[in-house]
């Protein structure tokens, strides 16, 4: 769809003349998110963008400035994008357009491995986030984006295969830390929250739509595969048994617990490969030595 300025789901005028896109050759062509995100024509040859209008009333402006002033290697996985703010208009951000994590694993090369260390590099940016007292509160697949070599070879600043997390305009910057956060309203998001609750620890509110997002994107994958019993158990650990907590949540483990039991798992899995590899092996070479010449 071609966006123009009679459209509905088109960008505001004053966005698609605005000095910023022009300059940098930027022509917004159709809508991601309708009143709020479109992308540019896609194209293989040439860097492809997303522009965001940043809601009114929310942290998104405060909260990418503070990440950006951080060391953009991992655990930040932010992802690089400019911050523009437009007098009186709404600020909004001129960022790289990106994979998200659903397109990523419709690949020949998605093995377990690879699943599990991108599931990884997820809960270390949501740690990462947590450090700071930041809580994302809207978690799910399409916030989720991961940089192949194409794009990286097209956005200087994007790292092939890493991780990045996106969309802040319903997190929060809490003045408290994990484990001592007390339940807080949850905003309006795309993952339904257990028992019908209303308010949530913010962290825990994270690791649940994460473990969500995990169990929706092995579905996908392990569609036509048994999925390893190992990977089932643990999102069902992350998504937890829910009692209701209105207080510190306790019924799934931190991001910083997730990250590290997950770790383990793909270390012994890593050993368990070479180990079947190595057996398999040596199957085949008795095979040889025994086969009549």
């Amino acid at each position: 769809m071609s966006a123009h300025y009679g459209s509905t789901f088109g960008p505001p005028k004053w966005l698609n003349e605005h000095p910023e896109l022009r300059s940098r050759g930027i022509e917004l062509a159709a809508p991601l998110k309708p009143f709020c995100a479109w992308k540019t024509h896609c194209s293989p040859w040439s860097p492809n963008y997303v522009v965001k209008v940043v809601p009114p009333g929310c942290e998104e402006v405060e909260i990418y400035e503070q990440l950006h002033r951080l060391s953009p290697a991992s655990p930040n996985h932010t992802l690089p994008c400019d911050v523009i703010s437009s007098g009186t208009q709404q600020p909004f951000l001129i960022m790289p357009f990106v994979d998200k994590i659903l397109d990523y694993a419709d690949n020949s090369k998605w093995d377990l491995i690879l699943m599990l260390d991108t599931f990884r590099q997820v809960l270390e940016g949501i740690e990462f986030l947590h450090h700071l007292n930041i809580a994302h509160m809207d978690m799910y697949d399409g916030q989720v984006l991961v940089a192949d070599e194409r794009l990286a070879g097209v956005h200087k600043k994007l790292e092939a295969g890493k991780v990045y997390i996106i969309d802040f305009d319903a997190s929060k910057r809490l003045e408290r830390g994990p484990g001592h956060q007390h339940a807080i309203e949850l905003p309006r998001c795309n993952c339904k929250p257990p028992l019908d609750m209303t308010r949530f620890d913010p962290y825990s509110w994270d690791v649940y739509c994460t473990g969500k997002m995990f169990d929706h994107t092995v579905k996908w994958s392990y569609s036509d595969r048994p999925l390893p019993w190992i990977v089932r158990r643990y999102i069902d650990w992350l998504i937890g048994d829910e009692r209701g907590c209105t207080t510190v949540c306790r019924c799934r483990p931190s991001a910083r617990r997730a990250r590290q039991v997950l770790s383990v798992i793909i270390y012994w899995t890593r050993i368990w490969g070479q180990c079947a590899n190595l057996v398999a092996r040596g199957r085949s070479l008795r095979r040889t030595e025994t086969r009549p010449t």
